[in-house]
């Protein structure tokens, strides 16, 4: 009989905590301590980021002159420890775009479950990094450069976690994909895209873009091949040539291809083109 695996809420715990900004030096031993525990070179452990730089995700690398940073957790439950996606379904845990490319690698799949654990461990030396690579970030580029994806595999509330992260970089744009389509009350500088999944009604689509808010929706597009131009009405725009979200035009349907797991889905979250 296969193990069961047991996992937490890893919203409920965060909210649970007070995550605030410590000492930098006391963060990074933390981190230190942590990475050695872990099996990790020491050599490093101290000066290893918390955050995945753009030349390290293909998708942020066509973002131009937009320089993106990325929180990268275990997605779902593949931590063995946390729950990160609370809103998953069954079609985008078998589709997820974590598991694409190097996202298979056993070496990337432990680094992100050694970011996740040490997120929930110790959120606030996380933070105080990941805060001190960003500061560093809008030092080096500028801040308009700047772009931060706080969720790139993982869903969590940041706008009610760390509300105080928004108003310390208000000029450095942070953007994610969510499929929590509760969260509505952002910051200025924090712009989310809600994606649709196979248990997405055509009129809650259309209620949101209704709004202004944009959507995203996977079709079954070969790659090369032009996405539709509209779609439930609503002009669709192609998300595969950017991942700059915050950068599209309010009130429309940012159009993704099927890739990987996801080509042949027939559980109704790949739309027809």
């Amino acid at each position: 009989m296969a193990a069961i695996t047991l996992t937490r809420s890893a919203a409920r715990a965060l909210r649970a905590a007070d995550i605030h900004l410590i000492d930098l030096d006391d963060a990074l031993d933390i981190w230190a301590d942590w990475r050695i525990t872990a099996g990790r070179a020491a050599s490093k452990a101290r000066r290893t980021p918390v955050m995945t730089p753009p030349s390290a995700n293909v998708k942020f690398g066509k973002d131009g002159d937009i320089l993106t940073f990325g929180w990268s957790f275990a997605q779902d439950k593949t931590s063995g420890t946390w729950n990160m996606c609370p809103f998953a379904t069954p079609a985008c845990r078998a589709g997820c775009v974590a598991k694409a490319g190097k996202g298979e690698l056993d070496s990337v799949k432990a680094g992100r479950k050694l970011r996740t654990d040490f997120l929930l461990a110790h959120p606030s030396a996380f933070v105080t990094i990941a805060v001190h690579e960003i500061a560093a970030a809008v030092r080096r580029y500028g801040a308009d450069r700047v772009a931060v994806r706080l969720n790139a595999f993982s869903d969590q509330r940041w706008e009610q976690l760390v509300p105080w992260l928004f108003t310390m970089f208000p000029e450095v744009q942070f953007y994610d994909y969510t499929k929590d389509w509760s969260r509505t009350e952002l910051p200025a500088n924090y712009h989310l895209t809600y994606s649709v999944s196979e248990v997405t009604t055509d009129a809650a689509t259309i209620a949101v873009l209704e709004t202004g808010r944009n959507v995203a929706v996977v079709f079954d597009t070969k790659r090369g091949q032009p996405l539709p131009a509209t779609y439930l009405g609503f002009r669709v725009i192609d998300g595969d040539k950017s991942d700059a979200r915050h950068l599209d035009p309010r009130g429309v349907v940012v159009g993704l291809r099927a890739k990987g797991r996801m080509i042949g889905d027939t559980s109704g979250m790949v739309k027809a083109a």
